[in-house]
């Protein structure tokens, strides 16, 4: 992984006076600025490091949040009510699992993003790509859990116990899946295909470790690239690169019908929801023999 350029990394210049220090401070900020485009444009390396700091960022500080959420009596970041001391759960003795599940108890949102239910994979063995440090998959149940994020090592750092957990982590990007050919039942993944270095690569994978028979279920943001979401997906390409799946479309919606069900299915408050202009596609899928 490449350092950052010089520019992008050294302190702005304190302030001679209060005229001249303030342009100084203007002029290394866009230079900053231009410069982060440019290198995102021309360097792979330089994009993959500004996605996993942006992640990072925005993890570290939904950590936060849980905790005011859990402890304090906030309103969640995706607007869910404070617990009751009756619906809290307690299967930890960290703070931070206990709250994690008590949160997917509440707002099980794969559910609705996915339009599966919360025992349809019971039995079998699963795999979520893209889990981040909340591992939705957890929100399923009686089956086993697998979840593959290329910063769950930062994420463990941050203070985020998935050791603790009930699913087995690996550390590792899903161009290259650490699985035997077929040895899930199922594969799942939300809002993370347009987070990867390599889409078609990974829907390569993502169809390799599906035994045949078996199913697949993803949904995938439609929209212009960010630093986070640099995959621009469309139907066309989502349906080629998953050819050795027989793929039926199960939902397309505007982010904003997306906010608007996700809020009177699990009876949430109003959140801030930066994704009012794209549009969600779920799919469902069963690999070919």
């Amino acid at each position: 992984m490449s350092s950052k350029p010089w520019f992008l990394k050294a302190p702005l210049p304190e302030s001679e006076d209060e005229g001249s220090g303030a342009l100084r401070h203007c002029l290394m900020q866009l230079l900053r600025e231009h410069a982060d485009r440019f290198w995102r444009r021309v360097s792979p390396s330089y994009r993959v490091v500004r996605k996993h700091e942006a992640e990072l960022a925005f993890w570290q500080g939904s950590l936060k949040y849980l905790k005011s959420w859990f402890h304090d009596g906030a309103t969640g970041r995706s607007g869910i009510r404070p617990p009751t001391p009756a619906q809290k759960v307690s299967v930890s003795e960290s703070w931070v699992v206990n709250a994690v599940m008590t949160m997917h108890a509440m707002r099980p949102h794969y559910t609705e993003r996915l339009r599966i239910e919360r025992d349809h994979f019971r039995g079998k063995r699963v795999l979520e790509i893209g889990c981040g440090p909340l591992a939705p998959i957890l929100q399923f149940q009686d089956c086993v859990r697998h979840c593959v994020d290329p910063l769950v090592d930062l994420y463990m750092a941050a203070g985020w116990p998935l050791f603790d957990y009930d699913a087995k982590f690996f550390n590792t990007g899903a161009e290259s899946l650490p699985y035997y050919d077929g040895y899930f039942d199922a594969v799942i993944s939300v809002n993370a295909l347009d987070h990867v270095d390599n889409f078609e690569q990974v829907a390569r994978e993502m169809q390799r470790v599906i035994k045949p028979g078996g199913s697949l279920h993803f949904e995938v943001e439609y929209h212009i690239p960010t630093v986070t979401e640099p995959v621009k997906l469309d139907d066309k390409r989502v349906l080629h690169a998953f050819a050795q799946c027989k793929l039926t479309p199960v939902i397309n919606r505007s982010g904003r019908d997306l906010y608007e069900a996700l809020i009177a299915r699990f009876n949430l408050l109003p959140f801030q929801f930066q994704h009012f202009d794209g549009r969600f596609c779920a799919w469902q899928g069963v690999r070919m023999i």
